[in-house]
């Protein structure tokens, strides 16, 4: 996987699992995290669903979708997001849950790992207030 790195998502949402599907499907290796064991379920089955179509349709082969959906691992572990070279949050539009979100991932991830926002309604300068 030269030139590929690892993707974090956190967030197991609609918007989550698209953005999980979408950077393995380029490649990359994609940690899919959310505090709900429950959501990430439906995620992965979610975007198993949407492989499955695809390969119906005869935009990709079955080879393809399982090389893909090696690359997707989901967890409840926040500590996972260590090896992450970008982190994009999608979770609830809570500031304060942003916020705090990203003091932790912060903690976590090496300095030049690139933290984005999904956000929709929220300023990001706001969002990033509280990170070094």
């Amino acid at each position: 996987m030269s030139g590929k790195i690892v993707v974090g998502v956190v967030g197991a949402g609609a918007m989550g699992s698209g953005i999980a599907q979408v950077a393995a499907s380029a490649g990359h290796k994609v940690i899919l995290l959310d505090a709900d064991a429950v959501a990430l379920d439906k995620a992965q089955l979610s975007i198993s669903k949407s492989f499955e179509k695809q390969i119906e349709k005869g935009k990709i082969s079955r080879e393809e979708s399982q090389k893909t959906s090696s690359l997707l691992t989901f967890t409840q572990d926040i500590a996972q997001l260590v090896e992450c070279g970008l982190v994009i949050e999608a979770i609830v539009e809570n500031l304060e849950v942003k916020k705090e979100l990203f003091r932790k991932i912060e903690n976590i991830v090496n300095a030049d790992c690139i933290l984005a926002t999904n956000t929709s309604s929220l300023a990001v300068v706001a969002v990033a207030s509280r990170l070094y």
